[in-house]
Parts: structure tokens; C-alpha cells; sequence
């Protein structure tokens, strides 16, 4: 065998003219340039197997498509993942107006918050929006902590979602209202009390008012029951019914006023109502009601109000941010907001009067100031946990509605604002 290996080395060195060089020398030169070619010379089986495998692999096109969308998906540059939720993904919503709270992307309605400061750096908001792009409306809340002197809103929670049930009466939810105060349910103390709008097929028509209870503002909440508190009687089924309520507590535990907006036939307003919500296994809700005057509000030239925030100053006295009459170039759609105050005797007594603290505008051109958005709607205030506003730091905070009226996806622009009125 040794025999066989030198002359087949020596056969090399004659072919190549390798002469003068060491046997080591040739060993070295065969391995490069001879064995470790052959090493990589496949056998015909093996070829037609990864002909088949290049095959299977997607085109050109194909492979672009899937890494541009797998890029958009995880971040693109070094494949990292895209760890945004879906509400901070998609297209940006405009941002013509001034305040803007945050924003979620189109596709994602954000409207009607009901806003409780906890203290001077933590705030809770509660709001409308949807769960999916364009999927049903939810309710959602957000965590707001203040840093260096600016709100930073952390992130969505879905706190409630409309009833599955195809005969509840809350199959669309709208307008979430909360207080702090001690409700019980069964055999559970409850820490926080809903009201809410809802209806059987998110129209503007038939409303009804239901409560529901929960302990921890980012988690889930939990229904009062299985009927509302305020049901739109069969008679007013084509009206608005009942809806926008905002709750204030006036003991901070379970005794508290219930606003509303009714709206029948022939008649639409304001209404108040007083309500013991301590044992919600038995609500003592008053038959009665009070119907708010509009005297003195600048921003209604009827006789109504409606879809209007509520709030006790610590003087005692009640302040109102209400939707203002539709401009006349945009039909249907409520481009200010006035903010009053009267006194609290104004919710038994019809002839006491509001006095007028600001005007907000947005598309109109009148003399008050303007915010720049197309449509404000659903004002209400920045509150404390008891539905009450400090009036003595000499203003007032309220956070509203707008949308894009021109956008082509108009009904999945809305955004919240936020602005400051001043007493001073």
C-alpha cells in the first residue's frame, strides 16, 4: 500500500512539474486543489433534490411581498418586531386642531371620555373606541401619569364590550360616565360606578341607561343587572330615548345626581335625577326629575340642551360644557361648545339662569376662540373621582370629541382634546 501512495505522488510530481519540491509540499498542493474540489462535487441524486427545493421557494415577487410585509410587521431594518399594538400601527390621523390628548390610528374612533384625576400626577381616562380596525365600538381606559410637567397616556386597556346576547338592550355602548363612592353588588363592595348609553344596533335611535361596577379602572367591568336603569318606552322607539349620562356623587359613597339627554318625539333636553346607588341590588332611583333651563347659555338659540358634562366646583355651585348649535355650513354637526356655570339651585329651580364662561369654536367664524377642528362634540370636564373640579386654581380642563368631517373614513377619525378655559 506505502508502494502504491509514492508512486502515485511521484506520477504527480512528473506530471506537473512539481521537481524540487518535498513530498510534504505535494501532499499540501493535491489537498487544496484536488480532494477539497472533489469534496464539493455532488452526485446527481443530490442535485435533483435541491432543484426540487428551489422550486418550492417563492419567486422574486413573491419573497418581496412577503419580507416587505413581514418587514412592516417586525419592524424592517434587522427583522426586529414591531411590539406596537394594532391602535398605533395604521395610518395617522390628522392633526389640524390644537389639544389633541393622543391619538390611535384611522380606524380606531377615539370619542366620549369621562376623565378622573386621582391626583395632581395620576389620571384615569375612560373612553369610547374599537377593539380591531373598524371592528364594534368598546370602551377602553388609559393610565395618565404627569412627567416635567406634560400628560403621558400609557397604554389601552378594553375595559367593556357591547353585550353579545342578540336580545340585550346594550348591543352598541356609548358615553361612559364614572364616579368613585361604595356600591354593592351581591355580596361585593364596588369601588366604582358606571352609567351608559346603549342601544340593540348602534343607531342614534331607542337608548337606554345601564350601570356597571368594577374595582381596578384598567380591568374589566361588570354589568348592574340585565335591563337598564332608564329604558326608552316603546311609545318614542323612533326617538332618541336616553343617553349622555354623566354622574357627580354628592356623599362620596353611594348617593349621587344622574344628567341625562332625553329626546322624544316632540321634546329633547336635559334631565336630573338624584339616585342611592349604595345597594345596586335595589337602586332607589327618583320617579321624578328636574329638566336644566338653557337661559343664559350664548350657544343654544333653543329651548334645549343635550349631550352636555357635568361638575360641582367646591363652592358648590354647578359648571356645564354642552354641545353648541350646528353650524350652517356644516349641517348636523356640532362645531362648539360653550362652557357655564350657575348656581346649584338651578337643577330645582327652572327659572335660575347659567352665566357664560367661554365659547370654544372650530369651523365657524365667530368672535370666540377657535381650536381648528372640524367638529366638537361631547365635551365634558377633568374631574376628581367624585365628579368635582377645583375652581380656586383658576381653571377649568375639558376634554371633547372631534373628527374630519371631509375624510372619506370620517367615522373612524374621531379623537379627544383637551382645553384649558380660564376663570380668571
Amino acid at each position: 500500500m506505502k508502494r502504491n501512495k509514492s508512486l502515485f505522488f511521484l506520477s504527480i510530481i512528473a506530471a506537473l512539474g512539481l521537481t524540487g519540491c518535498s513530498l510534504q509540499d505535494v501532499k499540501a498542493w493535491v489537498r487544496d486543489n484536488i480532494v477539497n474540489k472533489v469534496k464539493n462535487i455532488i452526485s446527481p441524486e443530490e442535485q435533483k433534490e435541491d432543484e426540487k427545493k428551489d422550486d418550492q421557494k417563492p419567486s422574486g415577487d413573491q419573497s418581496g411581498d412577503q419580507g416587505g410585509d413581514q418587514g412592516g410587521d417586525q419592524g424592517g431594518e434587522g427583522g426586529e418586531q414591531d411590539t406596537r399594538p394594532d391602535y398605533e400601527k395604521g395610518d395617522k390621523k390628522a392633526e389640524d386642531g390644537v389639544g389633541l390628548m393622543f391619538s390611535e390610528t384611522i380606524g380606531f374612533n377615539t370619542k366620549d371620555a369621562t376623565v378622573l384625576e386621582e391626583n395632581e400626577n395620576t389620571r384615569y381616562v375612560i373612553y369610547a373606541s374599537n377593539e380591531t380596525a373598524k371592528g364594534k365600538q368598546v370602551f377602553a381606559a388609559r393610565k395618565a401619569l404627569k412627567e416635567n410637567g406634560e400628560w403621558k397616556y400609557q397604554e389601552k386597556h378594553i375595559v367593556l364590550r357591547p353585550s353579545a346576547d342578540e336580545n340585550a338592550w346594550d348591543q352598541a355602548i356609548f358615553q361612559p360616565s364614572v364616579i368613585k363612592g361604595k356600591f354593592n353588588l351581591g355580596s361585593t363592595e364596588y369601588h366604582y360606578l358606571m352609567a351608559y348609553q346603549g342601544n340593540e344596533d348602534g343607531t342614534n335611535y331607542n337608548n337606554h341607561i345601564g350601570l356597571a361596577v368594577t374595582n381596578d379602572l384598567l380591568g374589566e367591568w361588570t354589568r348592574v343587572g340585565n335591563a337598564p336603569i332608564l329604558e326608552n318606552p316603546e311609545l318614542f322607539e323612533n326617538s332618541f330615548g336616553f343617553g349622555s349620562p354623566e354622574l357627580i356623587s354628592y356623599n362620596q359613597e353611594g348617593l349621587a345626581y344622574l344628567f341625562y339627554s332625553f329626546g322624544e318625539t316632540t321634546l329633547s333636553g336635559t334631565r336630573v335625577k338624584t339616585a342611592d346607588f349604595s345597594d345596586l341590588n335595589h337602586i332607589n332611583l327618583e320617579a321624578g326629575y328636574a329638566e336644566l333651563p338653557v337661559a343664559g347659555l350664548i350657544g343654544r338659540d333653543d329651548s334645549i340642551t343635550s349631550n352636555a358634562g357635568f361638575a360641582i366646583g367646591l363652592n358648590g355651585k354647578l359648571y356645564y360644557a354642552g354641545d353648541g348649535m350646528p353650524d350652517s355650513n356644516a349641517p348636523g354637526c356640532a362645531t362648539s361648545f360653550e362652557v357655564a356655570v350657575a348656581n346649584l339651585d338651578i337643577i330645582q329651580e327652572f327659572d335660575e339662569e347659567w352665566t357664560s364662561i367661554e365659547r370654544l369654536t372650530g369651523l365657524n367664524t365667530m368672535d370666540d376662540e377657535k381650536l381648528g377642528w372640524d367638529e366638537l362634540f361631547s365635551p365634558s370636564f377633568v374631574r376628581d373621582e367624585y365628579g368635582r373640579v377645583d375652581q380656586t386654581t383658576g381653571k377649568l380642563e375639558v376634554v371633547y370629541s372631534t373628527f374630519d368631517v371631509d375624510s372619506g373614513d370620517a367615522a373612524y377619525t374621531g379623537q379627544l382634546a383637551l382645553h384649558v378655559v380660564n376663570l380668571d
